[in-house]
């Protein structure tokens, strides 16, 4: 199942494609029964974003600078299916740059080998200098770079 944003024609617009990160479901992850606990699929979220930063060729550390930080200004999340201790699972995550101030990640969680989403949701994040005030995105987001 892709999710993939539509295409946007605009001269603003940044888009990428979708980055897989695969990961197994480890005892920390999970409750006494053994599902993985609901907030932790935030924490898995936010890997994928990383993740897919990195393989942009933009390091961490360019993100979370004291004059600009990225940071989470809404997160929408539906909890479809549980995923279990030991499960081998792949956060899928596409990135939209929607304006000069906002990028729109969108996510899914799915066991491996399987094409239905346990969890999906969609993290708008934006950029704040030293004095949280909200900044224009860096240049490092320009839509040259999708």
């Amino acid at each position: 199942m892709e999710i993939t944003l539509p295409i946007l024609l605009k001269s603003k617009i940044m888009q990428t494609k979708d980055h897989i990160l695969e990961f197994r479901v480890y005892l920390e992850d999970t409750d006494a029964q053994g599902i993985v606990y609901y907030a932790n699929y935030l924490r898995y979220f936010e890997r994928g974003r990383s993740e897919i930063l990195e393989s942009l060729g933009i390091p961490m550390d360019q993100v979370a600078r004291p004059d600009c930080r990225l940071v989470v200004y809404e997160a929408r999340i539906k909890f479809r299916r549980p995923a279990f201790l030991g499960n081998k699972i792949e956060v899928l995550t596409s990135m939209l740059r929607a304006s000069e101030y906002r990028l729109i990640f969108r996510q899914q969680i799915r066991r491996r080998g399987e094409d239905e989403a346990l969890v999906s949701g969609e993290v708008d994040v934006v950029a704040i200098d030293q004095d949280g005030a909200l900044k224009e995105l860096p240049a490092i987001f320009s839509p040259a770079r999708a």
